[in-house]
């Protein structure tokens, strides 16, 4: 495949605009070395909690590709607290039966069901020759105080067989501090040295090292594998001959998201909406590709206003959202 044929299937088939491969932001990775030293310290849990619109779960998602690659062997489960709709012990555990991957997940008596959970977890970790398993709970703001007492006990009877079980909660905020109020007032102190004493916020992108970092890892990043073609040589050929790189851009990037909430430094900025900025500033701009190319002046200003980071910045706020015009 030739350089030509490469660029005519760019937009179709480049992993920026697929998501088939998505670049480590700076708040996952720190997220990541977190959740990576409670696993290794066998801690019995964390939480984690942030605004809505932040991009939570995607990072957890992240965060479990990222543990798989270090720790292939680790198991790990993944449960999403919202999907339970019948607030009962007996749904719960078929729940969970679910998440484990369980087929047998209805029949039986509620003490089968629990009994058939744990065993399930004991086979699965004990087969990974590593002593702990990690369980992530999403929307964990849709846990109730029984809810907490159901893994209590899950996590008493794997005690006993040897099993750490490693529970990681992503919250929403402020929703999931009203559980951790009621937790305290409540005294519930078996609970919390369990699951939430160890409680830490998820950030958004905020600063001008997240986005360099973000830039330089498109200028770094090869596609197609078997070619030596970083990103941005793929994007703007020319250009790059030329020194044009991406994370020269960082500055005028995250001025343009300064500016576009019109009170100066100190955003918080989803991941989801700036790299969706970044590929429209790229479609936008790739036809410009030429030696010595710079960036029209209005192209990032554009590019936050087509992925509407201006409102989600809003959302995660909590602030009303200053309509912007685009420049043509």
């Amino acid at each position: 495949m030739d350089s030509a044929d490469i660029r005519r299937n760019l937009f179709d088939h480049h992993p920026l605009f697929t998501s088939s491969e998505v670049l480590i932001t700076p708040p996952i990775q720190e997220l990541f070395i977190r959740i990576f030293r409670v696993i290794k310290l066998r801690e019995p849990g964390c939480c984690i909690t942030g605004p809505s619109g932040i991009g939570k779960t995607y990072a957890l998602n992240m965060v479990h590709d990222m543990l798989k690659a270090k720790m292939p062997k680790l198991v790990i489960y993944e449960h999403d607290a919202q999907n339970q709709q019948i607030p009962s012990i007996r749904a719960f555990f078929k729940h969970f039966l679910n998440t484990v991957s369980h087929n047998e997940s209805k029949r039986g008596e509620t003490y089968e069901l629990r009994l058939r959970l744990t065993n399930r977890i004991i086979d699965d970790t004990r087969a990974s020759g590593i002593d702990a398993c990690v369980l992530f709970i999403d929307e964990a703001q849709a846990m109730s105080i029984q809810d907490f007492l159901f893994l209590k006990d899950v996590y008493n009877s794997l005690d006993r067989e040897g099993v750490k079980l490693i529970t990681v909660m992503m919250g929403q905020q402020p929703d999931f501090q009203i559980i951790l109020d009621r937790l305290r007032s409540e005294r519930r102190l078996d609970l919390m040295a369990r699951f939430t004493m160890r409680h830490s916020p998820f950030r958004a992108l905020s600063t001008l090292e997240d986005l360099d970092i973000i830039l330089n890892g498109i200028d770094t990043a090869i596609y197609p594998p078997e070619t030596d073609w970083t990103w941005t040589q793929l994007f703007f050929p020319k250009a790059y001959e030329s020194g044009f790189r991406l994370r020269n851009e960082a500055k005028r990037f995250i001025e343009a998201l300064n500016h576009s909430g019109d009170k100066g430094i100190g955003h918080q900025f989803p991941a989801r909406q700036c790299f969706l900025a970044i590929r429209a500033l790229i479609l936008e701009c790739s036809g410009l590709d030429a030696e010595n190319m710079r960036l029209p002046d209005n192209a990032w200003k554009n590019a936050i206003q087509y992925a509407r980071i201006d409102e989600a910045r809003a959302l995660i706020e909590g602030t009303a959202p200053k309509t912007i015009q685009v420049q043509t």
